[in-house]
Order: C-alpha cells, then sequence, then structure tokens
C-alpha cells in the first residue's frame, strides 16, 4: 500500500502525460465510443467508494487510476447487473462529485467534477493543474449517511428524482441498506430531523416489526418482532440489544438504564430486526438498535444551532424548550473535532394530589458529544468519540387512570435520574488485502429512582407477639440506585466488497462491574424504632437498605462470509462461538432483616454457537429476494435466592433457544421512484427466560415455555411527484406461547396447614407481552413551489393493544394512533417548522403497572403538543 507522499509523484507523472498528449487525443466522446465493450456482469455492492473502484478494476480488467485523497469519505451505491464497462463506472460514481476520462492506452482516470480545468497547453502548465486535482479540498459531497442526494421523507427535493437511501453498517461494514439480506430498517439524521425526532419514540414507532413501549425514564424497552417476556426492563438481560457506534450498551442482569440519547447531528439510527447473535453478541435476540453519532470531518468548518418552544395540553402554562448547537472543525487537511451540545425540557401533565405539586412530571434531557478524527496517512483512521446524557424528572411519569386522567396520588415526590457517560476509540486500517478494524469501549451508567412505599412500610411487620408493629410518623420514600461500568473491545479483518469471495472475522470481549443499592428512611422513624430494634439494625432514620453486585464477562470468535457462485446469486454464511460467565452476590441490612441477611453467591457459565445462513437472489439493483435463518443468544443470570427446604431452586437460568427464519423481497420501479420490501418470518423460541413463585412465593428465574412468532412486515416508499412523496409500513404479528407452565405456591387452609396450590403462570395460546397484532405507519410529504420550500408532513401511527407481560395478560397496552402534522420552509440559512404532535389528543396507554393495593399505574402517550422550531445552518 502506497502513502500519499509515495501516490502522488507517480499519479502526477501519469496525468501530465495524459493532459499533455490531450491536443492530439481524440475528444471524449469519441474515446468512450472506442472504448466500449460488450456488456459483463458486475457485481459492486454498495461500500466504501475506494473499495468499489479496485473491484470495478478486478471485475473489468482495466487500469484505472485515481488519488486515494478524493475517494476519501466517500460511499457508493455499487453495480450490480450486466453493463459495458463505463456504464458501470458512472454508477459506482454517481452522486459522489466524481468524474472520469478515458486516456489514449485505454486507461481510466478519475478526478473531482468541481476541478475540471480547460486544456493546458505546455508542459509548465500540467504541474500546476495536476497538484489542483490532488490537494484541492473537494466540493461537499453527498452527506455519507446517504450516496443518493434526494431528500427523505420530510426535506427539500432536489434535481434527483430518486428515493433517499441509507448506507448502514449492519454487516459491520458500509452497504446500502436495501442490498442486505436481512431485515434492516434506517434513519438517516436528515430523515430524523424532516419528522422532529428527539428520542426512540419518535421514530422507534414508526419502524415495521418494533412496538417501543414509553414507560418510566430510563426504563422505557423496544420489543422487536414480538420477542419479549415484559413490555418493561427484564430480571436478566433484555432480548434488544441498543449499541452507540457498535460499543453495547447492555450488560447482563437486569439493566441499570436504557439510554435513550438525543437524535440532534445523528448520521443515522439503524434498526436490525431479528436475531443478530453473528455480528452483534448477547442481547440481540430480537434484534438490535444501533444509534450512530456523526463523526467530525475535515472537509469543511461547519455550524448550525437549533432552538424550539411549545406548549403541552395540561400542561399548568409550563413551556416545552430546547436548545441544541453543533460545530465541526477541520484543524489540518488530516485532523478534526466536532462538537455537540443540548438541552431540552419537556413540561409536565401530571397532578398529583399527594403532594399538591401540579404538572408534577416535568423532564430534563441535557447532554453532549465530542469527536476527533485523524487520517494519519492513505487507510489509516483513528476516531474517538466522547458522549454524556442525563436525564431527570422530579416525579414519576405514570398516573393512577382511576382516580382520573392527570392523575397522581404519592405523599412524595418520585424523581428519578439516568447518567450516561460513554467513550470510544477507534481504528480503521487498510492492509491492502482488507481493512482491520480495532473498537475499544467504555460506559458508565448511573440510575436514581425514588419510590413511595408508604403503603408497604409505613406500619413495620411486630418483632413478636408481645411486641406490635411501629407506626411510622411520616412517609417512607425506597430509594433505588445503581451503577454500571462496561468496558468492551473487538477486533475484525474485513476484505474488501465485491469480490466472488469476501469474508469478516473477528474477536470480541465485553466485561461489567455492577453495583445496586437500595433504601427506605422514613423521617423520625429512628426515634420510634430505637425502642424496640437492635442499633445495628438502624442507620439514623434508614431502617433498610441492602447491596447487590454482578460481575459479568462475554468472549466470543465470530465471522461472516459471502460466496458469489453465480452473478446473481450470493450465499451468506457464518457464526460465532460465545462464552459467557455471570457472578452476583447480595446482603440486606436494617429491621427487616435483623443481623443482615447474605443471600448465596450466585455463579452461571454458557458457551455455544449461534450461526447464520442466507441465500439471496439479485437480478439487478432493483430486485432481489432472500431466505435466511439465524439464531440469537443472550446472557443467563444466576438465582441469588436463599435455598427452600423441600425445593429445588435452580441455580439459574441460561440462554433462551430462538431461531428466526424469513424470506424477504426488496424492489424498486420507476426509476427507483418507488420502493417495496416485503418480509414474512417466523420465530421459533423455546426455553424462554422467566420468573416463577417457589411455595414460599418467593420468585426465581428459569428456562420454561415455548412461543412461536409468525409475522409479515412491509415497506413502501413512493415519489409520486417530484413534490409529493407516500410512505407506509404495515407490520402484522401472531406472536404467542405454544406451551402450558405450571408452577405451585402455598397457601394455608383454616388451620393454618400449608398447602401446595398449582398455578397457570405460562398458558399455551396466550399472546406475548408488547406483541400488537397489527402496526400501520404513514406518512405523505408535500412540497410546494414556491421560492421556501414550504413543506407539509402529515404522519399517523398505530398499533393494536397487547399484553403488558406474561404475569398479567389482561392487563393490555397500545392500543391507540396518534396524528402529527408539521409544516416548515427554509428561509435562506433558516429553517422554520410549525408542529403539532397528537393533533387529535389521544390518551394511549404505552406501559404500566398492576395493582398492588394502590390502584393500576399506567403511562400514556405525550398529550397535544403545539410548537414552533427554528433551525440555522452554516452554508
Amino acid at each position: 500500500m502506497q502513502n500519499k507522499a509515495a501516490a502522488r509523484p507517480h499519479l502526477k507523472a501519469i496525468i501530465a502525460c495524459v493532459l499533455a498528449a490531450a491536443g492530439s487525443a481524440p475528444s471524449l466522446s469519441q474515446a468512450v465510443a472506442a472504448n466500449r465493450v460488450e456488456p459483463r456482469t458486475f457485481n459492486i455492492e454498495a461500500q466504501d467508494l475506494g473499495s468499489a473502484l479496485k473491484a470495478f478494476a478486478f471485475q473489468s480488467n482495466r487500469e484505472i487510476f485515481f488519488a486515494p485523497e478524493l475517494t476519501q469519505g466517500k460511499l457508493t451505491h455499487g453495480v450490480v447487473g450486466r453493463f459495458d464497462d463505463l456504464d458501470a463506472l458512472k454508477k459506482i460514481l454517481a452522486d459522489t462529485g466524481l468524474t472520469y476520462s478515458v486516456t489514449d492506452s485505454n486507461a481510466i482516470l478519475v478526478r473531482d467534477m468541481s476541478n475540471v480545468t480547460s486544456r493546458p497547453t505546455s508542459d509548465s502548465q500540467s504541474g500546476p493543474a495536476v497538484r489542483l486535482m490532488l490537494t484541492q479540498a473537494e466540493s461537499p459531497p453527498a452527506p455519507a449517511r446517504s450516496t443518493a442526494t434526494a431528500s427523505g421523507p420530510g426535506g427539500a427535493a432536489d434535481t434527483t428524482e430518486s428515493l433517499y437511501e441509507v448506507i448502514v453498517t449492519a454487516t459491520k461494514r458500509p452497504e446500502r441498506a436495501r442490498d442486505i439480506a436481512g431485515s434492516v430498517s434506517a434513519m438517516s439524521g436528515a430523515q430524523l430531523e424532516a419528522i422532529g425526532a428527539q428520542s426512540f419514540q419518535d421514530y422507534l414507532t414508526r419502524t415495521p416489526g418494533v412496538v417501543f413501549n414509553a414507560g418510566p425514564l430510563g426504563d422505557s424497552t423496544a420489543i422487536i418482532r414480538g420477542v419479549g417476556t415484559s413490555v418493561g426492563k427484564d430480571q436478566g438481560q433484555g432480548p434488544t440489544g441498543y449499541y452507540i457506534n457498535e460499543v453495547p450498551l447492555t450488560e447482563p442482569g437486569y439493566a441499570i438504564a436504557i439510554p435513550d440519547v438525543d437524535a440532534f447531528d445523528v448520521e443515522r439510527v439503524e434498526v436490525l430486526r431479528g436475531p443478530q447473535g453473528t455480528l452483534f453478541g448477547s442481547s440481540a435476540l430480537g434484534g438490535a438498535i444501533n444509534f450512530v453519532a456523526r463523526e467530525a470531518s475535515t472537509e469543511s468548518f461547519d455550524a448550525a444551532v437549533q432552538t424550539s418552544a411549545g406548549s403541552t395540553h395540561h400542561s399548568d402554562g409550563d413551556t416545552n424548550y430546547s436548545a441544541k448547537g453543533m460545530l465541526n472543525v477541520p484543524l489540518s487537511d488530516s485532523f478534526a473535532i466536532r462538537g455537540v451540545a443540548y438541552y431540552r425540557t419537556e413540561a409536565g401533565y401530571l397532578d398529583n394530589i399527594g403532594t399538591g405539586r401540579k404538572a408534577s412530571n416535568e423532564e430534563t434531557k441535557k447532554g453532549g458529544r465530542f469527536s476527533a478524527v485523524w487520517t494519519p496517512a492513505e487507510g489509516s483512521k483513528i476516531s474517538l468519540l466522547s458522549l454524556y446524557d442525563k436525564n431527570r424528572t422530579p416525579d414519576f411519569g405514570y398516573r393512577y387512570p382511576e382516580q382520573g386522567e392527570f392523575i397522581r396520588n404519592t405523599l412524595v415526590n418520585e424523581p428519578v435520574e439516568y447518567e450516561l457517560e460513554l467513550h470510544s476509540l477507534r481504528l480503521d486500517q487498510d492492509v491492502g488485502f482488507g481493512t482491520v478494524t480495532a473498537l475499544v469501549g467504555y460506559s458508565d451508567k448511573k440510575r436514581n429512582l425514588t419510590t413511595d412505599y408508604t403503603a408497604f412500610y409505613g406500619v413495620l411487620p411486630p418483632i413478636d407477639d408481645d411486641t406490635p408493629g411501629e407506626v411510622l410518623p411520616n412517609p417512607t420514600p425506597y430509594q433505588d440506585t445503581g451503577k454500571s461500568l462496561n468496558r468492551s473491545y473487538e477486533l475484525r479483518l474485513a476484505s474488501p466488497k465485491g469480490e466472488k469471495f469476501d469474508y469478516l472475522i473477528g474477536v470480541m470481549g465485553t466485561s461489567t462491574d455492577k453495583t445496586a443499592k437500595d433504601y427506605i428512611t422514613s423521617e423520625g422513624s429512628y426515634q420510634i424504632l430505637s425502642v424496640h430494634r437492635a442499633p445495628g439494625d438502624l442507620r439514623g432514620d434508614m431502617f433498610y437498605w441492602g447491596v447487590g453486585k454482578t460481575e459479568g464477562e462475554e468472549k466470543a470468535i465470530f465471522g461472516e462470509a459471502n460466496y458469489r457462485f453465480t452473478d446473481h446469486w450470493t450465499l451468506t454464511f457464518g457464526g460465532r462461538w460465545f462464552d459467557t460467565e455471570v457472578s452476583s452476590d447480595a446482603t440486606y441490612y436494617g429491621v427487616l432483616y435483623p443481623g443482615s441477611l447474605s443471600l448465596p453467591h450466585g455463579h452461571q457459565t454458557q458457551d455455544g454457537f449461534a450461526p447464520k445462513l442466507s441465500l439471496a437472489w439479485r437480478r439487478d439493483d432493483d430486485l432481489m429476494v432472500y431466505g435466511l435463518a439465524s439464531k440469537g443468544y443472550r446472557f443467563g443470570n444466576p438465582n441469588t435466592i436463599f435455598p427452600l427446604a423441600g425445593f429445588n431452586t435452580p441455580a439459574g437460568w441460561k440462554t433462551d433457544s430462538l431461531w428466526n427464519y424469513e424470506l424477504g423481497m426488496r424492489a424498486s420501479a420507476f426509476d427507483r421512484r418507488l420502493q417495496l420490501d416485503l418480509t414474512a418470518f417466523v420465530i421459533d423460541w423455546s426455553d424462554l427466560q422467566v420468573r416463577l413463585y417457589r411455595p414460599d412465593n418467593v420468585t426465581y428465574g428459569t428456562n420454561a415455555g415455548k412461543a412461536r412468532n409468525v409475522g409479515q412486515e412491509f415497506s413502501g416508499l413512493w415519489r409520486v411527484t417530484d413534490a409529493f412523496d407516500l410512505s407506509l409500513n404495515v407490520t402484522h404479528l401472531d406472536a404467542k406461547l405454544t406451551q402450558t407452565v405450571i408452577s405451585y405456591s402455598t397457601v394455608f387452609d383454616q388451620n393454618g396447614n400449608p398447602q401446595q396450590v398449582p398455578n397457570v403462570v405460562l398458558q399455551d395460546g396466550q399472546q406475548l407481552p408488547g406483541a400488537s397484532e397489527w402496526q400501520i405507519s404513514a406518512m405523505a410529504v408535500a412540497r410546494l413551489p414556491y421560492s421556501w420550500d414550504p413543506t407539509i408532513t402529515l404522519a399517523h401511527r398505530y398499533l393494536t393493544d397487547a399484553p403488558q407481560s406474561l404475569q398479567t395478560p389482561d392487563l393490555r397496552i397500545n392500543g391507540y394512533g396518534q396524528t402529527d402534522l408539521r409544516f416548515s420552509g427554509q428561509f435562506a440559512s433558516v429553517g422554520v417548522t410549525a408542529f403539532v404532535n397528537n393533533v387529535t389528543d389521544k390518551r394511549g396507554v404505552t406501559f404500566g403497572y398492576g395493582d398492588f393495593g394502590l390502584g393500576v399505574q399506567d403511562f400514556i402517550i405525550r398529550p397535544r403538543t403545539i410548537g414552533v422550531m427554528f433551525d440555522w445552518k452554516m452554508h
């Protein structure tokens, strides 16, 4: 591999000779005509431009010259099908800002379209002209998030009539999303901005096959294809993987928090549906969500500012507002930094009649990102990302629907707060026969929440028959805190795409140290409790405290390869060998556990193999059909509970067994003005990770039961005219248990004798939690013919109801529709958008808790919100 210094003289000499001979050379049209050959088959998939040009040279057997600086950071759609050489090259160079010329010797010279100058008349002039082509900063290419220049839904159209396409890294290297033999949805930064997306609820709810259950701050989950045993966080590792720039954010055991980072200045968000065990590892049982933050760019100085203000129905006059900014600074041709900061407040709309606080569930979100990118030599790239995100509400966001439409009722405020700090360092190095990627990541998650436990511990249980339980003088808040330190590394080698056989192999590892602490206090309780309780069981007014620790590790070797055994058929096969280990300990103190209680040490290990196999037939860029079989896995976990005589409590639970089988079709028509995706899948899921009851009514985790998820997903995008777009996503899902599971609990008869009573905890035919049968989202975008580019966006989403958990199938959530409306315009460098979210002011329930003696508690979508947003971007 030549470095820049070595490459430039060689290229200068070649180009100088070409330019010096230009006076006697035939015209470009003549050269093109003379150099056309019979069409041949090309199979060059979407990828980075440099690799695509190398693949073109190999498949066409043509000599091609280009400066590496010209292709750096550029992506291509690629070309698949039968074309003559130059038509294939045009497709590869489309939307890159580059063109080509053909020399007398039949070689091809790739050059910058913006730097094409008049032909020099002497050798003395050729030098500066060549230097200009090789070193001058290029005109800004199409954003890296897409190789197409057409806008996404809601954005302004340009001269390109085809629909917006997104390059993703779902296969750990850049490819066009629609070229992947699997179910991948992606929304670019421009598309997210066009719909006003800020958080998961704004865009995951528009993704086929995904149900987002907006609940407690930091605890809201996404269920993909119905793979979930609860709409909240599982006691073990969740079934959906969350990543930021490929750095995993999930950990073994109960998640400390699920970060929901603001989408301002994001590159894209990728949603991979179906198990992703081969390339993404544990927790991606149902699928994975990869949030890709935009990197610093050396192309130009750039800046953007966004601010908004609005009002939510029943917010007691409080205002929603936000302020966000981005600054990108190239410090040299090879080094750049980028900074992002954001702050937003969303007004509350629930009134807590217990504390007397109106609109108490206000949410504040703030944070920022820093990116640095250095390209020290040709083919080398070093990227640093640091991110901080903090979210807080002064009072929990659930209501008591039986007490009123917007009513909460607690004796103390219930604040919730979580923080995320993430750092990652990445190296991408071209080694000639492939690209080596090394990625290390570190994340620190913290959670702090308070819950009113007065109903449970306002009166403490008696010490003995002679001493009555104490009545505490004030409310008893329960405080739960958690901290999770996660470290990860990954090293992989990827061969160039587009050849007959390509591959990706790698190793990875993660380690987690997690600590959870909880407390119960009551002001003034020490004076009452110290009369009869041991001094060691009290810490002032704190009468209970506990601590639990979890350590987890995962190691894996993974790989995936593509074999193109004909012009149209590609076989993909791969797998991941994994080894997981989890240890846990817990100790409880205070008057509830006199003298303390240490639970038995928990330890769980497991290894296994997660394979993947797919077969794709690609007629051309506009039609692909594929079949796929893949397997997912997640961490098991130990049971850290005390033993029970006469009952064999399992030591823990292992990973579920889940196979996903799907058939998919990706089609385009009318010059890609119409795009259709259709997928049908069957998921066989056994050994579900569930919680059951022992005879002493203590829950434990185990593997039990089976389920089958059968579904169809449809996505359609239609550019009806250059000024009008329509999109539609439809998912039908039948996700049910296929096995009945019975556990036993203990009850006492009238004589005080214990009896074991069977309980059906999993019922054959029972609908899985969060597995809505129908999910529909639709959007219409109209661009009006005026100089200020007015755009109207009307969006609607609807999903049917589903159970909240396996244990409470009658407690239903979802089952609502929501309509949003936006009107935007562009005035010079300032964009103005007026919006109404939840136009019809629905009260859709997205999450909830059962009745624990206080009444059902549920979370609802934000009431009607009206606002205006201003965007300024440097041009």
